[in-house]
């Protein structure tokens, strides 16, 4: 059950995201065939909703920070198998043909200091399939997204020295509401920890509560160093965290001599258009990234098909007519 009195936030006074006193009991789950076994709970009737108060109380600490964390949602087995095929991946080559008539996006493969990143994961493998219907955040995306459709797909490794990334957020405020109870958020984004992400490992740093903030900051002040409010998102392999894309977050420098290497899946509401925000951006060529042809959806199970529909709908790129 949950505790008699309302669960805080757990931020230490070092304003590191606190592992050893988080809000709820959700954030120390573990895996119990293939999902999270929350703690026993009563019903609760709210604004004509029937929730029992575990969901009420995640919903309450969501909409209150902009971010909630899971902890051991992977196993150590699961963690070493998306590794190793992460490293295969990144051996491959990616000829890019959507690219080459000068059209801008991003590479497949991308590297910079102390990092490589590997875009549309399920395009290149069936490995990572699962994540996308995976269970524990599904159930949460359908609670806080009208109708979610993943988007985009990536992982990131770090190695040492890897510098500041930039403050940003993926929406604005107003993209995300809660109306009656009901919380509405038209981007969010899971990132799974495959290795430790602790304060030196170059890890998640947000601002809680900055989903909501209408308050323009002087940013190129605070290029390489925190907002105020910041906090850093820590954990160990198999956690996972899920937040608004209006929270303004970013990564922090990386220290230490160990590798780092997150996954992370990216979830729109199905009323957004990712297609036409990268074409009024000039970033045409990403949503080849985004798109899975039918080859690909083909083989995905009734749950990864619901959450991929939009795909059928967006038959422009190149990449999606395979």
């Amino acid at each position: 059950m949950l505790r008699s009195t309302w669960p805080v936030v757990g931020f230490r006074p070092d304003s590191r995201w606190d592992r050893g006193q988080d809000a709820l009991d959700s954030t120390r789950s573990v895996a119990v065939g293939g999902g999270l076994k929350p703690p026993p709970t009563r019903a609760t009737v709210w604004r004509g909703m029937i929730m029992d108060e575990f969901a009420l109380a995640e919903d309450f600490q969501f909409d209150a920070q902009g971010f909630l964390m899971l902890r051991n949602v992977f196993d150590a087995e699961r963690c070493r198998r998306y590794l190793e095929e992460l490293e295969r991946l990144f051996a491959r080559k990616y000829d890019d043909p959507w690219l080459h008539d000068g059209v801008r996006g991003q590479t497949t493969v991308q590297i910079s200091e102390g990092q490589r990143r590997i875009n549309g994961l399920p395009l290149w493998t069936e490995v990572f399939d699962e994540v996308i219907s995976f269970a524990p955040v599904v159930e949460r995306l359908r609670r806080w997204m009208q109708h979610p459709q993943l988007v985009n797909t990536w992982a990131i490794e770090k190695t040492e020295g890897t510098p500041w990334g930039g403050w940003h957020r993926g929406l604005n405020p107003d993209d995300y509401t809660v109306r009656r109870g009901q919380i509405r958020t038209r981007m969010l984004n899971c990132v799974y920890f495959l290795t430790d992400n602790d304060e030196e490992d170059g890890c998640l740093t947000v601002v809680p509560g900055a989903h909501k903030s209408e308050i323009d900051l002087p940013m190129a002040e605070y290029r390489g160093r925190d907002l105020p409010g910041a906090v850093r998102v820590t954990g160990k392999a198999g956690d996972m965290v899920m937040f608004s894309e209006t929270l303004l977050h970013t990564g922090a420098t990386k220290s230490s001599s160990r590798q780092r290497t997150n996954l992370y899946f990216n979830y729109i509401d199905a009323t957004y258009n990712p297609a036409m925000r990268e074409l009024l951006a000039g970033n045409q060529g990403n949503v080849n990234h985004y798109v899975f042809p039918p080859a690909v959806r083909s083989r995905f199970d009734e749950t990864q098909r619901e959450l991929t529909e939009w795909m059928e709908w967006q038959r422009t790129a190149p990449a999606s007519s395979g």
